[in-house]
């Protein structure tokens, strides 16, 4: 039992509004963007999907990369697979990515260190993430630092 998702339908409405978000970020979004990957994150509990890319031209005016919430077609170049909840720690800043590999709680494939590369660039978005929950009223999805 997720300790912050009902089930993947609740995960994929505050991803979908913190991905609509981030990608539409004048800051953020072209640095995102040259990444030039297909990042397909996988996750358990609730099982969901989400797929972001900066390989395609944006679909929507003012986006600087693609989203997709569920299965899709679109092959990934990279792959991560968690928890939807160390996820949701993650997108806090409470979680190091390499550290959860070496541990075992997050599994890779494909480009990794073009992965890799992104994360000094979403380090704004830990701040984001709880914002956009406290605007969506999941102001008790919110992580406090303990």
């Amino acid at each position: 039992m997720s300790e912050y998702y009902r089930d993947a339908d609740h995960l994929y409405e505050i991803y979908g509004r913190f991905l609509s978000n981030v990608l539409q970020d004048d800051k953020i979004g072209p640095k995102m963007a040259k990444s030039n990957i297909i990042i397909k994150f996988i996750y358990t509990d609730p099982d969901s999907e989400v797929t972001i890319d900066f390989k395609n031209p944006p679909e929507k005016e003012g986006y600087y990369g693609n989203f997709y919430l569920g299965p899709t077609a679109l092959k990934e170049d990279v792959w991560s697979k968690q928890s939807a909840d160390h996820s949701h720690r993650f997108w806090h800043g409470f979680e190091n990515p390499i550290a959860a590999v070496t541990r075992g709680k997050v599994r890779q494939g494909g480009k990794i260190t073009a992965m890799l590369k992104l994360l000094p660039v979403v380090k704004p978005t830990f701040i984001r993430f709880p914002e956009i929950l406290k605007e969506m009223g999941y102001d008790n999805l919110i992580v406090e630092k303990k």
